[in-house]
């Protein structure tokens, strides 16, 4: 294990001199999506778990950048189109696989279904018959399940926030989302977090770069990224405990 970390070391530290000068400056973007990543009301500041962990990230890589925070989709079709840009907090797929350079992984979520009705279980995806879902639009999760159950009943939204509260006042008996923003994000909407109804699938969550990034870029990154472990257990303290 020793051998194995000081070869990782020296990896990082010979890509830190190669070419360090030259780097081209990656745009960085994401989302507000509590508490993954999202603009802190009192500072204005972008903050959040996998935040924290892409700026160390890019500290311990010596990769030039700028952050922009943006609605998921047009951030999602930016970084996809655009040269030297990454998307972080990002689920990556199966149906992603190829669309992006990914760097990580940040760190582990799951998908389920949430409800206010106290009578309702569920066993699986085809115990979902008559029920309304809400998600958010263009995300992995409501993309997946299109996928997997063409035939149930679909809302898609801009955001987690405006899900929940459609679940709130009725509109949707189902909310699809990850555990790990659903209760931040039932704060945010002013409501209770609903119940738990069915866990779904896990994820892991990632940084996608568009295949336009300078491939030393990612090499940097990806040397980088075994020497944040350390770090990622404090950030998640920080923000889950």
């Amino acid at each position: 294990m020793k051998k194995m970390m000081l070869l990782v070391v020296c990896l990082y530290a010979s890509l830190q001199v190669a070419g360090a000068e030259d780097t081209p400056a990656l745009r960085l973007i994401t989302e507000e999506n509590m508490p993954i990543n999202y603009r802190d009301r009192e500072t204005g500041e972008i903050t959040g778990a996998a935040h924290d962990m892409v700026m160390a990230l890019m500290e311990k890589a010596g990769v030039p950048y700028t952050v922009e925070l943006l609605p998921w989709q047009r951030g999602y079709r930016l970084a996809l189109e655009s040269e030297n840009s990454c998307i972080y907090g990002i689920n990556r797929t199966h149906d992603r696989e190829e669309l992006f350079s990914w760097v990580g992984p940040l760190m582990q979520s799951s998908w389920a279904f949430y409800s206010y009705d106290q009578s309702l279980e569920l066993d699986d995806l085809t115990s979902i018959r008559d029920q309304m879902v809400v998600a958010k639009a263009g995300d992995a999760i409501s993309i997946a399940l299109r996928a997997a159950r063409p035939d149930i009943s679909l809302i898609t939204v801009e955001t987690d926030v405006m899900a929940v509260r459609l679940l709130a006042h009725g509109r949707a008996q189902l909310w699809l989302t990850g555990i790990v923003n659903a209760p931040r994000n039932a704060e945010e909407a002013g409501v209770d977090l609903p119940d738990r109804k069915l866990l779904w699938r896990k994820s892991v969550i990632y940084m996608g770069c568009s295949k336009k990034t300078d491939p030393k870029v990612i090499e940097r990154l990806k040397a980088a990224m075994p020497l944040l472990e350390d770090q990622r257990a404090q950030v998640l303290k920080r923000y889950w405990d």
